[in-house]
């Protein structure tokens, strides 16, 4: 009896093709994945520009019977909210004399969170969905350009690709392209870490300033209720003065972190709210503005919050040491990394949130940039040095043997030696 066995299959190897190239080959005139990274940054745009214009036309319906609105249309509030886009992306607005530029912050986070949450839907695999993201989003920032009709907006568009850039690396993180990834390899390891330290410091920074204006509101409940009582407005009018100020409240949280930092801030040409001092004058009517300490108050001499930044550079510090044991010159290398990137990271925001409001006295309003990015880097390269080049191995040799050696000079020189 025979039997007869089945015909032998070879085995067969199935390679997986790596979606970043598959995602690079085009079935069409543009790389795989464009059109979605362009609707994304098309949602992105129109959608963060909506939120602003809603508002502006909600503050007009709240006043569309005041005489100095005058023949002012939908089409003129919808033009206010454009330039108000425009100003949060690094725009002027100008109403006759008077220029505005100082940059509502919220309104940028606006447009980075619409970038970044769009593009984290897309599911990008390659760098070209993230390239016509943002050539999209400020190809429609040129659009609202014509739609605010308004000197110096047209600078919103050379801010719309970084904003947009910004949103982008907020979707990328974690799952950055192979190609992008090998290259961040090579940079050392020290400055890779040296970067983290000093995100997480001005982080850590930016959160301090966030709880400096908290708890500022809370003290001054009663000033800033009273302002917003003298506006004598109805429940739309409460509504859009209340998301105003929301949307003004990361420019207050990086005041709170120059506050804490040391320089302060002006509100005002010839004021000055610093923990050095307190010197006050006319303000804006904007209720947050009442929770403002006054001159006299402890605020105005409270040096001691210096010593917050010191203690967010030890944290960022500490914070370097749990990512190993590294030589005295990389650790050197990685303070003084962490301190730049500190510094920077606070700086720029510092800038964005300075300029002018108004004609006259509010000519001058925000932080220092440059001081409070002097004023970080200090103090955070004090607090990691402390932190990571003081209690360093080679450093305690070096001490120890710097000890003996003036134990040993003492003995010879010491009248009992």
């Amino acid at each position: 009896m025979t039997t007869t066995l089945p015909p032998s299959i070879p085995p067969r190897l199935v390679e997986h093709e790596d979606p970043e190239r598959r995602a690079s080959r085009s079935g069409g005139l543009l790389p795989a994945q464009t059109l979605r990274g362009a609707v994304a940054g098309a949602e992105a745009a129109i959608g963060s520009w909506l939120v602003v214009v809603v508002l502006a036309l909600a503050g007009y319906v709240a006043t569309a019977a005041a005489p100095e609105l005058g023949t002012a249309g939908w089409v003129d509030a919808a033009a206010v909210g454009s330039a108000i886009w425009l100003l949060g992306h690094g725009g002027e607005v100008h109403a006759g004399e008077v220029a505005v530029t100082v940059v509502p912050l919220g309104v940028t986070l606006l447009g980075v969170g619409g970038v970044a949450t769009s593009l984290r839907r897309a599911h990008p695999v390659s760098l070209w969905p993230v390239l016509a993201a943002v050539v999209v989003y400020t190809a429609f920032a040129g659009g609202f350009t014509a739609a605010a009709a308004t000197p110096g907006a047209w600078r919103g568009v050379l801010g719309a690709p970084l904003v947009a850039g910004l949103g982008a690396l907020v979707a990328l993180r974690g799952r950055v392209p192979s190609a992008v990834s090998r290259h961040l390899t090579r940079v050392p390891a020290s400055v890779r870490d040296g970067l983290g330290a000093g995100l997480r410091a001005a982080a850590l920074l930016l959160a301090l300033g966030l709880a400096v204006v908290v708890l500022a509101v809370v003290l001054g409940y009663e000033r800033v209720l009273d302002v917003h009582r003298s506006l004598v407005p109805d429940g739309v009018s409460s509504v859009v003065i209340v998301a105003a100020q929301v949307v003004l409240l990361p420019t207050l949280v990086v005041w709170g972190a120059a506050y804490l930092t040391g320089p302060g801030f002006v509100v005002g040409s010839g004021t000055s709210f610093s923990p050095h001092g307190i010197e006050a004058g006319p303000l804006p009517v904007v209720p947050v503005l009442g929770a403002l300490p006054e001159p006299g108050s402890p605020a105005g001499s409270a040096g001691v919050v210096l010593l917050l930044g010191v203690g967010v550079g030890a944290l960022a510090g500490w914070w370097l040491r749990r990512r190993g044991e590294r030589s005295l010159p990389q650790a050197g290398v990685a303070v003084a990394v962490a301190a730049v990137t500190a510094a920077v990271l606070l700086a720029v925001p510092a800038a964005l949130s300075s300029g002018s409001v108004g004609p006259g006295r509010m000519a001058e309003i925000g932080p220092d940039a440059l001081a409070v990015g002097a004023a970080v880097a200090w103090q955070t390269l004090l607090g990691s040095a402390l932190a990571v080049l003081l209690p360093h191995p080679t450093t305690r040799r070096a001490l120890a043997r710097g000890r003996d050696a003036a134990v040993r000079w003492w003995r010879e020189v010491s009248p009992r030696g």
